[in-house]
């Protein structure tokens, strides 16, 4: 995954592809995942969505999101994939993100 550059109340959906021995996961194979990054947890299915054409999670993060994070600092992601059958898997995790901060606090 490449290292993102956001600024503090951006509101985007960020793409995350999950590898499982250098292959993209197969999405009928995941019961669950979860992905959080700071203090902010999505979940799929629910919050984060699966992108078939492009073979990737679409997890959104809102402006809430992104103002929770650390400004100008490097922020830890973290997915960890529950298969069906019950084997959970995480991935290691890596600063990824390094966020602006903001002169504004608002969403807007």
């Amino acid at each position: 995954m490449p290292a993102y550059n956001v600024k503090q109340g951006d509101a985007f959906l960020l793409p995350v592809t999950v590898l499982l021995n250098g292959e993209g996961v197969d999405i009928h194979s995941v019961e669950a995942a979860e992905f959080t990054l700071g203090r902010v947890r999505k979940t799929y299915p629910g919050e984060v969505t699966y992108d078939q054409g492009e073979g990737c999670f679409q997890v959104p993060l809102s402006q809430k999101d992104t103002f929770s994070l650390p400004p100008d600092d490097g922020v830890p992601f973290d997915v960890r994939v529950k298969f069906n059958g019950g084997t959970v898997l995480g991935t290691r995790r890596m600063p990824v993100f390094a966020a602006a901060d903001a002169l504004s606090q608002t969403v807007i």
